[in-house]
């Protein structure tokens, strides 16, 4: 009498194990088990290092971002910076500069006299403490997004022509490759 083992059950060349499984080193087995994957040794070490070094890369920009220079207590403003990354500062503070620079455009196509002008120092005065306090922001403004740096440049356009000593004021707030020889006299 032959065992179960012995028999051929019509799979040909299938490699059975004594109890009934598909032999792993059999490179000719067909059927159902699957061989176990093979883990690269090194790819887990790879993966906690790549984390590793954009962990320690983000906190290096970070320290070196907190230690720019810029203190808190400083009178001091920070210049705006065509490629610096954009805070978003709270409406509460972009409506007296959106209101400004409505107000600088009325006066001026109203040919300002005297009282105008101080009102027009006064809107100057909003967006350069502003620009000083948000140096780097992006704010919904009409229907568009404004920068403090754009913000900036419409102010200095609109004083050109209606108030150039303010101009020069606001020229002068701007980052050296944004400023008018012309304004400042440099």
């Amino acid at each position: 009498m032959t065992t179960p083992h012995d028999e051929d059950d019509g799979d040909g060349d299938r490699a059975t194990a004594p109890d009934d499984t598909i032999d792993p080193a059999d490179d000719n087995a067909t059927g159902t088990a699957v061989r176990p994957a093979r883990r690269r040794p090194g790819l887990l070490l790879s993966a906690v290092a790549a984390t590793l070094v954009v962990a320690l890369a983000t906190a290096a920009v970070v320290a070196l971002r907190d230690g720019s220079g810029r203190s808190s207590g400083s009178s001091t403003a920070a210049e705006p910076t065509p490629t610096a990354s954009f805070v978003t500062p709270p409406t509460a503070q972009v409506r007296p500069v959106h209101q400004a620079l409505h107000d600088i455009d009325a006066t001026c196509r109203a040919k300002a006299g005297a009282g105008e002008r101080t009102s027009l120092t006064r809107d100057v005065d909003t967006v350069i403490d502003f620009s000083r306090r948000y140096p780097e922001a992006r704010f919904p403004i009409d229907d568009e997004t404004g920068s403090t740096l754009s913000l900036l440049l419409v102010t200095r356009q609109s004083m050109r022509d209606c108030a150039p000593a303010l101009a020069a004021r606001v020229d002068r707030v701007l980052p050296p490759d944004y400023r008018d020889a012309a304004l400042t006299g440099s």
